[in-house]
Parts: C-alpha cells; sequence; structure tokens
C-alpha cells in the first residue's frame, strides 16, 4: 500500500471524487493498479455497454472510509485536494499532518468492529448484557466491541461485500431459507471481523460477486483461517446467470487470476463455469426486483 500510496496524485483523487458524487467513470480513466485495488476490496463495479467498461462505486461510505483510511491520512478526499492543490507544498504537508495525525489514531480505535444486519430478530449478549439485534429496515447495529460479542451457536454469519446488498438484505431472504442468519459487512478495512469469526463455533458463508476476485477475497481473508467452517454463497440458478453476465469483467480480471490456486475445493465448479462462459456475475443482480 505505501508504493501505491506514493502513486496517489491529484488527478487520481478528482477523479475519485467524481464517483464520489454518483458518477460513472470510463474505465480507462484510472490506472489499471487502483481499479484492480478496488475490484478486490469490493469498492467498484463494472458497467458494460456495448465494447465500454465504466465504474460505479458500489457503497460511498465504505469506499470514502477505505481512501481516507489508507491515502489521505484521515482527511476527506475533498480537503485533501485542497490541501495538495496549492503551491506551497511544505506548508500544505504541515498543515495536513495538523489535521490529521493527533485523531487518526483515535479515529480508528472509536470505530474499530464492523456493522450487522438481520430480518429476523437474533439475540445476542456483549459481556453480561443481553439484548435482542432486529434493527428496522434502512438501519444497521454497529457492534463496536466484538471482543466480546456473542451470538447462539445455531446462527449463520454471511459476510456481505457489496454495500447495497448489505443494505437490501429482505430482498435476498430467498438464498437463506428458514435458516437463522445474521449478516456482517467487512467493512470498516480491518480484521475485526476475521478475529471474531476465529473465536466463535458458528458457521460463514461469503456472499460476495461470483467472479475470480471474490473468490479470491473468500479464500484469502476467510477460507485460509476458518477452513471448512467457512463457505462461499453458490445459488442453484448461478450458471444460468453466468451465461448472460458480464464478459468485460471477466477479460478484466483475467490476467491477474487466471492462476488463482483453489484452496476451497467446493469452488471448482464455480471456477470451472466462470472460465468455460467467460462471464461474471455480480452480487447484486440476487437483489429481488433488481436487474443487472
Amino acid at each position: 500500500m505505501d508504493i501505491n500510496k506514493k502513486r496517489f496524485t491529484i488527478s487520481i483523487a478528482k477523479k475519485l471524487l467524481y464517483m464520489l458524487e454518483g458518477r460513472t467513470l470510463p474505465s480507462s480513466s484510472l490506472p489499471r493498479w487502483i481499479v484492480d485495488e478496488f475490484r478486490i476490496e469490493g469498492l467498484i463495479t463494472g458497467i458494460t455497454s456495448g465494447s465500454r467498461i465504466s465504474y460505479r462505486l458500489t457503497d460511498s461510505v465504505a469506499f470514502s472510509r477505505y481512501i481516507s483510511d489508507n491515502y489521505t491520512s484521515g482527511t476527506s478526499l475533498e480537503r485533501w485536494i485542497e490541501i495538495f492543490s496549492g503551491d506551497n507544498k511544505d506548508l500544505q504537508r504541515s498543515t495536513l499532518v495538523q489535521e490529521t495525525s493527533d485523531s487518526k489514531t483515535v479515529k480508528l480505535r472509536t470505530f474499530r468492529g464492523f456493522l450487522v444486519n438481520c430480518y429476523e430478530p437474533i439475540h445476542a449478549r456483549i459481556r453480561n448484557s443481553e439484548f435482542v439485534i432486529s434493527p428496522p429496515e434502512g438501519s444497521a447495529v454497529f457492534i463496536q466491541n466484538p471482543d466480546e460479542f456473542y451470538i447462539p451457536s445455531d446462527v449463520i454469519v454471511v459476510g456481505v461485500e457489496n454495500g447495497e446488498n448489505f443494505c437490501r438484505i429482505r430482498s435476498q431472504k430467498y438464498l437463506f431459507g428458514d435458516n437463522k442468519v445474521l449478516f456482517v459487512s467487512r467493512y470498516p478495512q480491518s480484521a475485526d471481523l476475521r478475529e471474531w469469526l476465529i473465536k466463535i463455533p458458528n458457521r460463514y458463508i461469503h456472499f460476495g460477486d461470483f467472479d475470480l476476485a471474490g473468490i479470491c477475497i473468500y479464500q484469502s481473508e476467510f477460507y485460509k483461517f476458518l477452513g471448512d467452517r467457512a463457505g462461499f454463497l453458490i445459488p442453484e440458478d448461478i450458471e444460468e446467470r453466468l451465461k448472460s453476465g458480464n464478459a468485460g469483467l471477466y477479460d478484466t480480471q483475467y490476467l491477474r487470476y487466471k492462476n488463482l490456486n483453489i484452496i476451497d475445493s467446493r469452488l471448482n465448479g464455480l471456477v470451472e463455469m466462470i472460465h468455460h462462459y467467460g462471464r461474471v456475475y455480480e452480487q447484486e443482480g440476487y437483489i429481488e426486483n433488481c436487474a443487472y
């Protein structure tokens, strides 16, 4: 990340700010290294129009947080551009340090943890205090102290990559049947979620894009640590959806992931289908009444 941080220019920052305003950006407008990084993190998704591919953000809040944590030293993208666009670079850098260095660690510790959501009430406990997780539609619960957060062992934990899918879990209830399910978000970018998963006995299901980048994230961040207690959601109709999936995104990922080592053998069939059809499928397509 330090090497990439040195390549993070005002020009790139302005393009990302453009995307934060809800706009799409042609794939040729961004360097390949940063596109690959954002795709792996699940922060952008591709939109194909003929032979052209454009990118849009999947979750503007998570994207802003990621940029702040990794590239702008804790300040907002807009403020970072303002500071570094002037003439006196030494003054600007000292200003940035003054604005961010004293508070950055505190901010990160304050927001240690992860978001959870559910469509059926889940009984939980933090320390000795029992409570019920039952957020109304349009909201979620932030678990600030995961070290002392406990749920019943029969609850399946589902990790959701995309922000829209996480916000609209009720529109995807059909994928999980009658199981007791607690949805968790991978953001903020930290190891808090994984560390919590390691110490609890519950099953974990990863719900991400059906592409090589998504499989890479699942294997490197979850399966590697949880073993067969972790699984990758593979809906029954995924082959039919892959037939009409996104060929442009497959091509974009191919060179980087063509030799991806599949350590979870349960994914062999899915990977074979992805290569056979030369297409990928984004998880947003499983939101009911949503056409992707």
